[in-house]
């Protein structure tokens, strides 16, 4: 996916990437394919967007996969009023593709009202006179803040997206975006690395977005168009790892402790309930501890759920014995937790991420005060394995001072 906030950080590539954008309005010129020369304030423009597409092209090839980069062309994303994107953004590819640096392979296509599948570009061979190729010299990349860090979507439609509202800013607003920035300020400095990329190159998040410890900015995002759900962080390149994955992450040149609310969300819904917090694992309705995957699965399902549930959610069922269907499953849940089991399909779900975004903006300052490097999970942190103690105790006195109860289960995971 196509990076608007990636920026040329070294000199050497900044002064390539300047000498690119040169030769390709060089081409233009002598072409004819512009009969005016850009004013001072276009060319400006145009520099920015080669920068970027400049960056997320050697970004590409140091993955060393035969991925493609997905670019925006449609209207209602090129007039947004970015400094990247605009006819300025649409006229550096066509011009990199008519020097044949790069070549363009499908075009976005719509699939629904809401959602369109991006264009498709390929650095060639050419590309490498002119930019860091070989190798991919990505440590000289930089990325800038998200220039919005507070986003508010509408409820997800049927394919599975939510738009972003526009909202107007008010002291809340203001407040939350405050948050994130400092949250930001701290990371920016921190000193993180994901091990062996120099040798193996980068690789590709499950979001599509590139692996790499530059990727720190985070943005907080509330759904369903109110500030009360959800209000989760997004865009750290950790967030998009696999958990095997996260092994590799460094900070403060140390293996990393993953340090983690346990049953949470039910938690939560004890304290909305008003009532006290029982012993035990909350998703350990047999027993047994069997089935605890799809156990913890069909909790979240009830408490997400607006009325009764008709189906199995996804990746469920093959926890349960086949001789328990989903109305006994749910009724045994009932069993279980009879001070919750009025809140179960009343869609409390989202509330409840928010609380639990809330609690864990209040662990990030809280540790970056205490000058400790933590990045966020949405219920749980990663930290320096010698920081592992200072976080759990942090998330503890977090959690009793929002429900008033001692019983938080913090769990430390340590990644070798």
């Amino acid at each position: 996916m196509f990076d608007l906030q990636l920026r040329a950080k070294g000199a050497e590539l900044q002064a390539a990437v300047r000498r690119l954008a040169d030769t390709l309005l060089a081409h233009e010129a002598a072409s004819g394919s512009r009969k005016r020369a850009r004013k001072e304030a276009d060319a400006a423009k145009f520099y920015v967007a080669v920068e970027a597409l400049a960056c997320n092209l050697i970004l590409l090839k140091a993955t060393g996969s035969n991925s493609k980069l997905a670019v925006p062309r449609s209207h209602a994303v090129i007039w947004q009023g970015n400094a990247v994107l605009g006819q300025h953004f649409l006229a550096a590819i066509g011009l990199l593709s008519a020097k044949g640096l790069i070549a363009e392979g499908r075009r976005g296509y719509r699939f629904s009202d809401r959602a369109k599948m991006r264009s498709l570009i390929e650095p060639l061979e050419p590309l490498a006179d002119h930019l860091p190729l070989a190798p991919p010299e990505w440590r000289a990349i930089c990325q800038l803040d998200d220039p919005v860090l507070v986003i508010l979507k509408e409820g997800k439609d049927e394919d599975g997206n939510a738009a972003a509202i526009a909202y107007r800013e008010t002291a809340q607003s203001k407040k939350l975006t405050n948050q994130v920035r400092r949250i930001n300020d701290f990371l920016r400095e921190a000193d993180i690395d994901v091990s062996g990329q120099d040798d193996s190159g980068l690789s590709l998040g499950r979001d599509g977005q590139i692996i790499a410890p530059y990727r720190r900015s985070l943005r907080r995002i509330f759904n369903n168009g109110t500030w009360q759900h959800g209000g989760r962080l997004a865009g750290g390149f950790w967030l998009s790892m696999q958990r095997a994955e996260r092994q590799r992450i460094r900070i403060d040149g140390q293996c990393v402790a993953e340090v983690d609310y346990r049953q949470l969300f039910p938690r939560l819904a004890y304290v909305r309930a008003g009532a006290p917090q029982p012993e035990g694992d909350l998703y350990d309705v047999f027993g047994d501890g069997t089935g605890r995957d799809g156990c913890k699965k069909l909790m979240n399902a009830l408490l997400f759920a607006k009325g009764p549930l008709k189906n199995w959610p996804e990746d469920t069922r093959q926890y349960f014995p086949g001789d328990i269907n989903l109305r006994t499953a749910v009724e045994m849940f009932t069993a279980k937790h009879v001070p919750i089991a009025h809140l179960f399909g009343k869609g409390l779900g989202f509330q409840l991420m928010r609380i639990e975004s809330d609690m864990l903006i209040e662990v990030l300052m809280e540790l970056a005060i205490a000058g400790v490097t933590a990045r966020p999970l949405h219920d749980a942190v990663l930290v320096a394995e010698s920081h592992a103690d200072i976080a759990q105790k942090t998330m503890e006195a977090v959690f009793e001072r929002w429900t008033r109860s001692p019983c938080a289960i913090v769990s430390v995971k340590f990644h070798q």
